[in-house]
């Protein structure tokens, strides 16, 4: 049969707990914080062609997804559904100098400037989640270490 810890070993423990969920949620809170504020301060605002919340501002996890889903679809159309690798395909069998080459140089600029804007949402959306986990934990610790705390003092 295994007996409970000491009380102080208890309270201590749950005092820690508490002191960290602390830390966890106020980290958590700003970095979410700090992420809607640099993606507001950017003025993005979501496309009319966006299946959802066209004409809302980028300023959270939802709509930075759509974002970078509308990018990604304009960006397909707009090389004529050509990936990187068809368009490098493509150029190896055309005169370098042609229209045609410089049409397919565009193309690969305009997919390369569209995977980085993606991935900057991404990164965004990818902020968000971890931030909500941080947040949450926090919540988690704090609660928990109550529970400890109370059942020392009982």
């Amino acid at each position: 049969m295994t007996s409970l810890p000491p009380v102080p070993a208890l309270r201590r423990v749950g005092g820690l707990a508490v002191a960290a969920g602390w830390l966890f949620l106020t980290v958590g809170s700003a970095a979410w914080f700090t992420v809607t504020k640099q993606l507001r301060d950017e003025k993005i605002t979501v496309p009319g062609n966006a299946p959802v919340l066209a004409g809302k501002p980028v300023q959270g996890p939802v709509t930075a997804y759509v974002e970078a889903h509308v990018i990604k679809g304009n960006a397909e159309r707009g090389a004529g559904g050509r990936t990187f690798a068809d368009i490098s395909d493509a150029l190896r069998g055309v005169d370098g100098s042609s229209e045609e080459a410089r049409v397919l140089r565009n193309q690969s600029a305009a997919l390369s400037t569209a995977a980085s804007l993606r991935t900057s949402l991404m990164t965004s959306v990818l902020a968000y989640g971890v931030s909500a986990l941080v947040a949450g934990l926090g919540a988690f610790f704090v609660i928990g270490g109550s529970q400890l705390r109370r059942a020392a003092a009982k």
